[in-house]
């Protein structure tokens, strides 16, 4: 997501506005209406509004001369002055209008702005306290007041100072991105979010408004009101930054399909965006959407070809989904771009894996571990390694370890229950097996690998029930339809086992599935 932090913007138009202000407690004085200075000004004021600047300072002009009216004279010029940047001629004559007229809080504003652009700080918020106390319901120096408050941290601070003029907060954007903050801050997240009604009542807010608005509730847990606030805007038209940050909130309120649809709609305005692309190359494999995540990757590398994150990605999602030849010439380039990052590493050794290159996959990881003994999942991934090698012994020296820094796995134990097995130590292959399988019901090499070892001890009961889960949990595993049927034969159960081997037999392709096993070596929980 992009914007939003509590550094808030300011309404640009708050010059112009508060010239109409200058008329505020300043004194009156009866005179024709057609001779009336104050009506001058009045009309001064209007024209400044209207950016008819040079027309606006000719009406100003004869006001400055007569002492009754030179005051809020000053005053408007002082704002005139403000729109044309003018920044220090704008503060002598605002200092000095109110110098005339202590009272004007018009003047008081204005020169509060100009403070501010001109970075004194402390001199702007001692000018908003005193319009407050020469008026207390004054909305436009309690926002200024309340939003200095956030911008330092003082959120119960802003909270009190917004409470007497609360209505008129909730009238404007800047307001309203003050309370929203000062809430979400204090943990009303509840109040925060019943903001949206009073936004979505608001007309004319230019939508970086709302996007900030709304990725402010986001960031700070109160995402389904973002995604509101931005759904809404879409109807008066979208844009780019829009759906980007209308993902954003998708994926903070764990809307993977809403996050995806709006990537695609902010790529379709903005097709070579980096950032929109691989957000959604991540978050389409985090969901399992492989194929859509690679056509991500692919979009990224014809931007980017020699990127090595763009190469990693890519490479990771040709890996995932067994496409080696494709895999392996991206991760080589991305690890060597990239020579000390575990993950293009690491992502490197399980495509050697795929590929059957053991050795190479075995030196690739000793090198990691070097200078990293205490990572239990490199500890797993050359224990793994070791195993497919048949090197039992350091398998298990490796595989130990991996659990000894990370007890609670999936991966080293089911390893090791496999050593054992080879080893010829089938009862504690067995019970090894047994524990994990109640930490983890679901994992199917693991019911696979027990059903057959209780086959093999005899206990044809307790084999089936784990060679069902295995089928089930995983439908085209050959090893698993074969053992039941074998297990099914020889209970004298006949047709049902040859229905098991018929079927172990139709989904049998050596290639993809031992490609596959070895891919699972050296993912962290296979």
């Amino acid at each position: 997501m992009t914007g939003a932090s509590v550094s808030l913007p300011r309404i640009a138009s708050a010059a112009y506005v508060l010239l109409l202000a200058a008329f505020v407690c300043a004194p009156a004085r009866a005179s024709a209406p057609d001779t009336d200075p104050r009506s001058a000004l009045r009309e001064a004021a209007l024209l400044a509004q209207q950016g008819r600047l040079e027309d606006a300072e000719r009406r100003v002009g004869p006001a400055l001369a007569d002492p009754a009216t030179r005051a809020v004279a000053q005053s408007i010029l002082g704002g005139i002055r403000l729109q044309q940047q003018q920044l220090g001629e704008s503060a002598r004559l605002l200092e000095d209008a109110i110098r005339l007229e202590p009272r004007l809080i018009g003047a008081h504003l204005t020169l509060a702005q100009v403070y501010t652009l001109e970075k004194k700080p402390k001199a702007a918020l001692g000018l908003y306290r005193r319009v407050i106390e020469l008026d207390p319901s004054n909305a436009s120096a309690r926002i200024a007041l309340a939003r200095s408050e956030v911008e330092a941290g003082s959120y119960r601070a802003a909270l009190n100072t917004a409470a007497p003029a609360m209505a008129a907060f909730k009238q404007t954007p800047d307001g309203l991105l003050v309370l929203a903050t000062a809430l979400l801050k204090t943990g009303d997240r509840h109040a925060a979010a019943a903001l949206t009604a009073d936004w979505t009542r608001l007309s004319g807010i230019p939508q970086a408004w709302t996007i900030q608005f709304a990725v402010l509730l986001a960031r700070e847990g109160a995402p389904a009101a973002a995604v509101e606030i931005l759904e809404g805007a879409r109807t008066a038209g979208s844009s780019y930054e829009l759906e980007f940050n209308l993902a954003g909130a998708h994926v903070l309120n764990k809307d993977s399909a809403g996050a995806l649809d709006a990537y695609d709609a902010a790529l379709a305005l903005k097709p070579d965006s980096r950032p929109a692309l691989l957000q959604a190359a991540a978050l389409a494999e985090r969901q399992g959407e492989l194929e859509r995540s690679l056509s991500y990757w692919i979009r990224l590398r014809k931007i980017a070809p020699e990127d090595p994150d763009t190469l990693l990605g890519f490479g990771r999602v040709c890996l995932k989904m067994d496409l080696l030849e494709d895999a392996e010439p991206a991760l080589t380039k991305a690890a060597a771009l990239k020579p000390d990052d575990l993950a293009a590493q690491y992502t490197l050794a399980a495509a050697l894996v795929g590929k059957r290159q053991y050795e190479s996959a075995q030196r690739l990881l000793e090198r990691l571990l070097a200078s990293r003994r205490d990572d239990p999942q490199l500890q797993y991934a050359l224990g793994a390694v070791l195993y497919t090698q048949g090197h039992l012994d350091d398998a298990v020296a490796h595989l130990e370890e991996s659990v000894r820094l990370q007890p609670e796995q999936l991966a080293s134990p089911y390893y090791l229950a496999l050593a054992a097995r080879d080893r010829g130590d089938d009862a504690q292959a067995i019970e090894t097996l047994s524990t994990l399988l109640r930490r983890y019901p679901n994992h199917a090499p693991s019911c696979e690998a027990l059903g057959g070892l209780l086959m093999g001890a005899r206990q044809y009961d307790e084999a089936e029930r784990r060679l069902r889960d295995a089928v089930r949990l995983n439908p085209k595993s050959v090893k698993a339809h074969y053992q039941l049927g074998l297990l099914l034969a020889r209970v004298g159960r006949k047709p049902e086992a040859d229905a098991e081997l018929t079927l172990a037999e139709s989904l049998r392709k050596d290639d993809a599935e031992s490609s596959r096993l070895q891919l699972r070596l050296l993912d962290a929980e296979p």
